[in-house]
Parts: structure tokens; C-alpha cells; sequence
């Protein structure tokens, strides 16, 4: 492939959605929740985002949080893993409360994954050092066995002969896909996405979204922040809608979306779809 000169160079093979395993995903088991939240508030000064939110999501379940701009979604995702510190309630992910005072919140975070809106790359480094950084200096794994998990994750997403690239030659779509693998690495209990396509230009949601569905058909407890009505349809367990800091809709993904039960989710299907 030539490029123009002074143009970064991006690479033309999208990832595979046609070598994508079935998703043969189970249903949710009944067994003790994978993320349990009880009475999330949230505040900055005098004004209340989250006013008291409690859900659980089990192990396997993929959950998907809609919602108007405003309404909390993306706090609330947020604190999940203390990116954002309740100002009140609970969270339990797994057999950790991450709202215990004396949590090591560095050790809780490697259960959770967490993939952004923007892909926060270092671009200096590699797509290889940048999945195999946290597994070096925050796991303290051995470079040569980094490199290999990190290798192995890349390969999974399609990204297998761009390990040596750095972001400035990679997609919106890659770049994120690299971002996901990062977070894979750590071989994490769940996966949060806050609003993981919006970033990207219309024709690479598509990619980034069927690494997601590969991973939800994989078996991963998900929690996702999205507009992207047609992955909740078809991808998610459980849909979510939140108004005004609270959770105004929650039910199963497909009756919630072809059956609104509120005017206001109606309202707000109408504005996204």
C-alpha cells in the first residue's frame, strides 16, 4: 500500500466480523451478582447527578444504559470503578465493596475493564507496549510474558500485524480495538464501554461494535453506556434507561425496546433512532 508523503499510513484490513466465532453466550445464571449497586448518589457542590440508583448485574449479563445527555449515565458508569467517588450508597463488584474506606482501589481496578469515549493511547508507544504497559508496571509481569498475553490479545482483535504501529498509523476503529485489548489483558471480571463508538466516524462503529458483540457472545459481564439502540437490541440482556439521576426503565432488552412502557422512553427512542 503507498501513502502520501507526511500521511500517516492506515492500514486497510477492518476486523473480521466474517471469522467471528457463533455467540453461543449463556443466559444469566442465578448466581451472586458480578456488580451489585445499591443507592448511588452522586454530587458536585449543590447539584445532585445520581439520586439514588441500585441495580445488579449477574455473571454473563451484558447490560446496556441509555439515556439523555445529562441523566447520569456515564457517572454512574464511572463509579463503578471509582473514577468518580459516590458521595453516597454501595458497590460491590464481585466479593470487593469498592466503597469501603479501606479498599485498595489499585487492586480492585484490575477486575475492571473500562474502554472510553476516547481511546487514551500514549502515543508515543506501540499498540504492543500500550496493551502490555499496565501488565508490566501495575501486574508486575515479566516483559516477555506481557508481550505474549498482550500479542495474543491483539491477534484476537484483528490487530495481530500492527502490534509495532503506533496510533498516529492506526484508525479510529483500530485505536479502539487496541483499547479494548489493553483492558482484555488484565484478564478482568467485567468490561465497562462509556460510549465507545461515538468517537468514530460512522463507517468504523461497525467494527468496533462486533468486537463487543464477540465479547458478549463470549460469556463477558458487560456494562455499557451506548446510544447504539440496534447492538442493545440485539447484543444485551437488560436495558437500562435513565432520566434525572435514577433509573426510570430497566427490563429485558428487547421487550424494554420494541414495547417502550413510558411516553419519556418513547420520546427518547424516537430522538435516537
Amino acid at each position: 500500500m503507498t501513502t502520501m508523503p507526511g500521511r500517516p499510513a492506515f492500514p486497510d484490513e477492518p476486523f473480521p466480523t466474517d471469522r467471528l466465532r457463533p455467540t453461543s453466550r449463556p443466559a444469566p445464571a442465578h448466581f451472586s451478582p458480578a456488580i451489585s449497586v445499591r443507592d448511588l448518589r452522586k454530587s458536585y457542590g449543590r447539584t445532585e447527578v445520581l439520586r439514588g440508583v441500585t441495580f445488579d448485574v449477574t455473571p454473563s449479563e451484558v447490560l446496556c444504559v441509555l439515556g439523555p445527555s445529562g441523566s447520569g449515565k456515564s457517572t454512574m458508569l464511572k463509579c463503578l470503578n471509582l473514577l468518580e467517588k459516590p458521595t453516597a450508597g454501595s458497590i460491590v463488584v464481585g466479593d470487593v465493596t469498592l466503597t469501603d474506606p479501606d479498599v485498595d482501589i489499585d487492586a480492585a481496578r484490575t477486575r475492571i475493564g473500562m474502554v472510553f469515549q476516547h481511546f487514551n493511547l500514549f502515543g508515543h508507544l506501540t499498540a504492543l507496549d500500550n496493551v502490555t504497559l499496565a501488565l508490566r508496571h501495575v501486574k508486575r509481569i515479566p516483559k516477555a510474558e506481557a508481550e505474549q498475553i498482550g500479542r495474543a490479545q491483539l491477534e484476537r482483535l484483528g490487530l495481530g500485524q500492527l502490534a509495532g504501529h503506533r496510533p498516529a498509523n492506526l484508525s479510529g476503529g483500530q485505536q479502539q480495538r487496541v483499547a479494548i485489548a489493553r483492558s482484555l489483558a488484565m484478564r478482568p471480571e467485567v468490561m465497562l464501554f462509556d460510549e465507545a463508538t461515538s468517537a468514530l466516524d460512522p463507517e468504523l462503529v461497525k467494527e468496533v461494535l462486533a468486537v463487543m458483540r464477540e465479547l458478549a457472545g463470549s460469556g463477558m459481564t458487560m456494562v455499557v453506556v451506548t446510544h447504539e439502540i440496534g447492538f442493545a437490541r440485539e447484543a444485551a440482556d437488560r436495558v437500562i434507561f435513565m432520566d434525572e439521576g435514577l433509573i426510570a426503565e430497566d427490563g429485558e432488552a428487547r421487550a424494554l425496546l420494541d414495547d417502550p412502557p413510558s411516553a419519556r422512553f418513547r420520546e427518547f427512542l424516537a430522538q435516537v433512532l
